[in-house]
């Protein structure tokens, strides 16, 4: 059995505005990350480690980072296990391949970069073939073109970084389609670009997104994976992610209309984490007498956090005076007064939901977003 372990997206050296002085201490944490990937590669005695792109955050990282990434490649090196690493859009160069990848070979010149054309390395001892691409910028065509259909060997395994299609989300010339990766037949294709752990094509011929190993930012969901990728025979891929990641993200939607504030507060605080970055949305109708202050929530639960966002999308309940003041010669009025009346002919059973209707409507109608 082949063992894989696929890795992408760890955008070392990214600078996380997002964070504010918390920024550093996650900076940190993606340099944790690439070390427990390395840590988890050789305990588990991977084969192969696919780097998917996007290893550093820029085609030109800081010397520090190069270096980090070079002393990992060594340990692999070391440990008699192979590496195939492609660039992505955040760290290729002009060439294509990954930045600094001059120190990364001198630190394991065992490790294959591939660049911008496509290659195939042949990895005779595992009878396995390996295809390989770096994104080439502004590419008008899939980084899979031009890829072999025949293969070779027992195996055949590919690795690239680029968008797969989504109909009416991601579209375009230069996106993977589903039909590409059946044709090409391989046992597995290792992809970075997205930043959740994402099976894009099944078996027999799987394709992943790894996801980035540690959060990148805020509503990231499936954050913080490896996948460890066992190949038994030609098409049964067993593919499992493996957390590594230390920070989670979490969001967390209150319902204002039906959580009073102590709800609010026990609902919070039941998040509480000092790992966890959560954003909390405050959502519902609300009557006018009553005041929710999101950055008091903040202030209030920010500290048990490693990082708290609250959002106000409340609305304001209206009452019947305020109602009553709006204009009768305007869309909304007219809106007002066919509700009011409705309301007051509907039985007693009915004049609740409508009651709600027509404070979502004047909502509506004043152009603010309302939740369900």
């Amino acid at each position: 059995m082949i063992r894989l372990l696929h890795l992408a997206d760890l955008h070392l050296g990214r600078p996380f505005q997002m964070l504010g002085e918390k920024g550093a201490a996650q900076r940190r944490a993606l340099e944790a990350a690439l070390i427990r990937a390395v840590d988890l590669a050789i305990a588990e005695r991977v084969h192969l480690v696919l780097v998917a792109g996007d290893l550093f955050d820029s085609p030109k990282p800081a010397p520090a980072l190069i270096e980090l990434a070079a002393r990992e490649l060594r340990r692999l090196d070391d440990a008699r296990i192979r590496v195939a690493i492609v660039g992505g859009n955040h760290d290729a160069g002009p060439d294509g391949y990954v930045a600094g990848w001059e120190h990364l070979r001198q630190a394991n010149p065992n490790a294959l970069f591939f660049g911008p054309s496509v290659a195939t390395h042949v990895f005779a001892d595992l009878d396995l073939a390996l295809t390989g691409r770096s994104p080439e910028p502004g590419a008008a065509t899939s980084p899979l073109e031009g890829w072999p259909q025949t293969r070779t060997t027992t195996f055949a395994v590919g690795v690239t970084h680029g968008s797969c299609y989504r109909a009416g989300v991601v579209e375009g010339s230069s996106v993977m389609h589903p039909q590409e990766i059946r044709a090409l037949g391989l046992d597995y294709l290792a992809l970075g670009d997205w930043h959740s752990a994402l099976e894009v094509h099944g078996p027999p011929h799987p394709a992943w997104y790894a996801g980035s190993p540690e959060l990148l930012a805020y509503d990231q969901e499936g954050a913080g994976h490896v996948l460890l990728v066992d190949l038994a025979a030609p098409g049964e891929a067993q593919v499992t992610p493996r957390r590594i990641g230390r920070r989670r993200y979490v969001r967390l939607d209150v319902d204002l209309a039906t959580n009073d504030d102590a709800a609010v507060r026990k609902a919070i605080e039941s998040r509480a984490d000092p790992d966890t970055v959560c954003d909390a949305i405050l959502s519902g109708l609300v009557p006018v007498s009553r005041i929710v202050t999101a950055r008091a929530l903040e202030e209030e639960f920010g500290g048990a956090f490693f990082r708290l966002r609250v959002t106000n999308r409340t609305h304001v309940w209206l009452d019947d005076a305020q109602l009553a003041e709006v204009p009768e010669d305007t869309v909304l009025g007219r809106f007002v007064r066919v509700m009011r009346a409705r309301i007051a002919e509907a039985p007693e059973d009915r004049r609740s939901l409508l009651q709600e209707s027509l404070q979502v409507g004047v909502a509506v109608l004043q152009g603010r977003e309302v939740l369900g």
